[in-house]
């Protein structure tokens, strides 16, 4: 606008000049003509300048078009990247009777609170992500939480609270309550870390570096891992795990996959800052035959810890402390276990039920030495045995599961005498998804 303003003056300037110059007579005669010129010039200048001020709105209204439409991009990606996500819930109640609690025979059992639920999975352009949390009764934690990368239609990479790829997957048990191998923290369990994993057709293959165990020292997570904040001490950091699956029958209703995995790593003790080792090895079979479906799998292990004097640490060197689900317990400090589960699914149509599962889940534990899940670990009780027999009836959203659970000396997990007697607990969990 300052331009165009100085323009005007110098034309103005440049003509009163040439008629202060003119001679008086030359003045007189072409005075009304020359007025005639100069209003005519001023005239045309007001529409230059009318024109350079349109042209200027013009520009100045095109900016802001292109900044709308920019920002409209970002809050359409920004959508379509919500839109993307599948949000997910569940509440959930739960009955228990145990044949070895008094206050349950006398009432019938007891109704409580079970869990809530929210998750969320997505995927923006080739990045992915996965977060699950859990409310429990005077707990809480995050089950998963990672952020991925498919880097090809074969290949994805994960970083965060991931499960770790060995034996039989996603879980290793086909009921509710879970096996032994899943209460010893090898199935189903989750590490803070990277995984890479690749499939092409009918293998599937899996490596992973992982940090720590879980994140922070307690005992409020889903896996179970050893816990550094306990009487014992121990963390693993530092693990590597891999896993190969070859499916025969892939792409079919009915398939076998077998696979192998192994993890091992450093096992830090905090109590004595000294560093042991500890390593897991598994042989699984995962069968998938139309409506039925099978698992078997046989489990090695050892911690070599590190660990403070028994006098000071309470915990003997025979056993490994570990914790989930704000609870500590023993493990055998190595040894070997196998699981074997059946289950079978079948659709049917009885009002709003749509489907009953049936499944029984039994595994069994070999230690290498003595073996006690109370007293610290010392002591010396029958091999640890573990069966869940049951069915879930599922109507649309809402399902029940009904488990009754028997044990001899399964690790104390459930409050079960260790007697070398078998012990029944009769569960239901009931709830919906949303």
């Amino acid at each position: 606008m300052i331009q165009r303003s100085f323009k005007t003056v110098g034309f103005a300037m440049g003509v009163s000049g040439t008629m202060a110059f003119a001679g008086p007579a030359l003045a007189q005669q072409d005075t009304a003509a020359m007025q005639r010129q100069l209003d005519a010039l001023r005239a045309q200048v007001e529409r230059m300048e009318q024109q350079l001020e349109a042209q200027s709105s013009e520009a100045a209204e095109s900016q802001e078009v292109a900044q709308t439409r920019e920002l409209a991009e970002e809050n359409r990606s920004l959508l379509e990247s919500v839109q993307n996500s599948q949000f997910s819930g569940t509440l959930q109640l739960k009955g228990v009777y145990n044949d070895w609690d008094d206050v349950d025979k006398d009432t019938g059992g007891d109704m409580n609170f079970g869990k809530f639920v929210l998750g969320v999975d997505g995927q923006h352009d080739d990045f992915l992500y996965s977060l699950e949390y859990r409310f429990y009764d005077g707990y809480q934690f995050l089950k998963k939480g990672w952020m991925g990368y498919q880097a090809s239609d074969n290949d994805t990479v994960k970083v965060g609270l991931i499960q770790t790829p060995f034996g039989n997957m996603d879980y290793g048990y086909l009921g509710w309550y879970g096996s032994l191998p899943y209460l010893a923290g090898f199935n189903d369990n989750q590490n803070a870390g990277i995984t890479w994993d690749h499939t092409q057709g009918a293998w599937d293959t899996s490596l992973a570096f992982f940090k720590s165990d879980q994140l922070g020292d307690g005992n409020e997570h889903y896996g179970a891992n050893p816990v550094g904040s306990s009487a014992q001490g121990n963390s693993e950091e530092n693990q590597v795990a891999s896993r190969v699956a070859y499916t025969f029958g892939h792409g079919t209703d009915y398939t076998t996959e077998v696979n192998v995995s192994a993890k091992g790593g450093q096992l830090y003790n905090q109590q004595t800052n000294d560093s042991g080792s500890s390593w897991q090895a598994a042989v699984g079979l995962n069968g998938s035959y139309g409506s039925w479906y099978t698992q078997f799998q046989v489990t090695a292990y050892e911690y070599d810890a590190e660990n403070p004097d028994e006098s000071v640490s309470g915990i003997s060197d025979d056993v490994i402390q570990i914790g989930a689900f704000n609870f500590n317990y023993l493990i055998p400090a190595e040894g070997q276990m196998y699981s074997a589960n059946l289950g079978y699914s079948m659709d049917v149509d009885w009002g709003a039920i749509d489907n009953l599962y049936f499944y029984n889940d039994f595994s069994y534990i070999s230690p290498n030495g003595d073996y006690s899940p109370l007293n610290g670990g010392f002591g010396d009780v029958d091999d640890p045995m573990l069966n869940d027999l049951g069915m879930k009836v599922t109507a649309g959203p809402y399902y029940a599961w009904f488990s009754i659970v028997s044990n001899k000396n399964a690790l104390g997990y459930f409050g079960s005498p260790t007697d070398n007697d078998w012990h029944t607990s009769v569960q239901t969990n009931f709830g919906f998804n949303f």
